[in-house]
């Protein structure tokens, strides 16, 4: 079990294990990413790029924590457009492709700003299904990182923000492309707010 994904699902089988109410926490939670997106395909004769742009993504996860350490799972979705970007102009097809997204994750409590501030760092594996019209879907596996500040708004209800960023194969295979375009790999930075309550 030397793998990066061998290491998270230990850790996940770990804390999943049963333990009492009082050590481990369920929640669950709602809400928007914003990413931007690099990569995807080039054209090297050009330098000019293709890939998604600018969707608003949606999410629904759920977590546990068990003292400073937690595990999650968060699904998303987005429509998003199609953009070809070059030096001086971008050409945009609007809601040309969508992508569904898994995120499995581990998170890491780093920091805190008083009783009601926590500071975490999330790391794990993410999954994207991108759906392409004719074209048909290409499922592509890569990795995340983020940071996070969770408030509290009190009972049991807090917001978390978070900043960071994933790395995943291009959406397109080399046959969905014109000639002249080559597949790349994707890069997605993101800020995101979610709203989540303690069960």
């Amino acid at each position: 079990m030397s793998t990066f994904p061998a290491r998270v699902m230990l850790a996940v089988l770990v804390l999943l294990a049963p333990v009492s109410p009082a050590a481990a926490q369920w929640s669950l939670s709602a809400g928007v990413r914003s990413p931007r997106y690099s990569g995807g395909a080039v054209e090297p004769a050009s330098g000019r790029s293709l890939g998604p742009y600018r969707p608003t993504m949606w999410e629904l996860g759920v977590d546990r924590t068990r003292g400073r350490v937690g595990v999650g799972l968060r699904l998303r979705y987005a429509p998003s457009s199609l953009a070809l970007e070059g030096e001086e102009a971008v050409a945009v097809v609007k809601d040309a492709m969508s992508v569904y997204g898994v995120d499995a994750e581990v998170s890491f409590r780093v920091g805190a700003f008083g009783p009601g501030a926590i500071v975490r760092l999330f790391a794990g594996p993410v999954f994207d299904i991108w759906k392409l019209p004719d074209i048909g879907t290409h499922l592509r596996p890569g990795a995340s990182v983020s940071i996070g500040l969770e408030a509290s708004l009190g009972g049991r209800w807090s917001a978390v923000a978070r900043a960071g960023g994933a790395v995943t194969g291009s959406p397109f295979d080399a046959e969905d492309l014109d000639q002249g375009l080559e597949p790349r790999t994707l890069w997605r930075r993101e800020v995101s707010g979610v709203l989540r309550v303690r069960l």
